[in-house]
C-alpha cells in the first residue's frame, strides 16, 4: 500500500503543448506550398505526357485489333466496296465506292472498338511511378499509376482511298479507314480528354493499266 500511495503522491504533472511558434508554422506552411508548386510544374506534366503517350499507343493497337478481328471474321473485301468500270479495249475508266457496304463495314468496326476499349484501356495503361520519379534510374519499375476510363464520348471512322506505283503499268488502290477515338479519362494528373487518330488499310488490289480518272461514291 505504501508503494502504490508514494506512486500516486509522486505522479507527474505533464506540461501542456505549447503551440506552434509562428515562424515555425510559417516555414511548414512555404514547405508545403513548394511541394505543391513541385507537383504541379513537374510531376503532374511528366504523368500526363506518359499517360497520353500510353493511351495512344494502346487506343492505336485497339483499332488495329477491331479491324483485323472484321477482316478474320469475313468481313467486305474489295470487290465488296468497289467496281471498277472498264473501257472498250479493258482499262479501267471508273471506279465506284459503295457506300452502303462502307457503312455496314464502318459500324460494325466502331461498335466492336467500343466494346474493347474500356476495359483494355483500363487493364494496359499503367505508368511505372519510376518513370515519374526518376526515370534515368527506375524506368519501367515502381507501382503503376492506374487510368480509368470515365466516358468513351464517340467514335468515327471514315475511308480513305488513295493510288500509288505498284510496279510496271500497275497501281495499287488501298482503301483504309481514318478512326477517330475521343477518350474522357481519370488519371493521377486528373481528368484528360484526349483524341486519339489511327489509320489502317481494310482492302486494296492491284489495277493493270492507267489510274481510273473517276472515282464515284454510289449508294446511302
Amino acid at each position: 500500500m505504501r508503494f502504490f500511495r508514494r506512486l500516486s503522491l509522486g505522479r507527474l504533472h505533464l506540461r501542456p503543448r505549447r503551440p506552434l511558434r509562428p515562424r515555425v508554422r510559417l516555414v511548414l506552411l512555404a514547405l508545403l506550398l513548394i511541394f505543391v508548386l513541385y507537383l504541379h510544374f513537374n510531376w503532374l506534366p511528366t504523368v500526363r505526357a506518359l499517360v497520353t503517350m500510353e493511351l495512344d499507343n494502346e487506343t492505336s493497337n485497339l483499332i488495329n485489333d477491331a479491324v483485323d478481328a472484321y477482316l478474320a471474321s469475313g468481313g467486305l473485301c474489295y470487290d465488296d466496296l468497289v467496281t471498277l468500270e472498264r473501257t472498250a479495249d479493258g482499262g479501267v475508266a471508273a471506279a465506284r465506292i459503295d457506300l452502303s457496304a462502307v457503312n455496314r463495314m464502318k459500324s460494325t468496326i466502331l461498335q466492336e472498338l467500343g466494346e474493347r476499349i474500356p476495359d483494355r484501356v483500363r487493364q494496359s495503361v499503367r505508368v511505372p511511378l519510376g518513370n515519374v520519379v526518376m526515370p534515368t534510374l527506375f524506368s519501367g519499375h515502381g507501382l503503376g499509376l492506374p487510368v480509368r476510363v470515365v466516358n468513351l464520348r464517340s467514335t468515327n471512322a471514315e475511308l480513305e482511298s488513295s493510288f500509288s506505283q505498284a510496279g510496271v503499268n500497275q497501281t495499287l488502290h488501298t482503301l483504309a479507314l481514318r478512326v477517330e477515338v475521343d477518350l474522357l479519362l481519370l488519371t493521377p494528373a486528373g481528368i484528360l480528354s484526349r483524341q486519339v487518330t489511327a489509320t489502317v488499310s481494310v482492302a486494296q488490289t492491284i489495277i493493270v493499266g492507267d489510274v481510273p480518272s473517276v472515282l464515284l461514291h454510289t449508294g446511302d
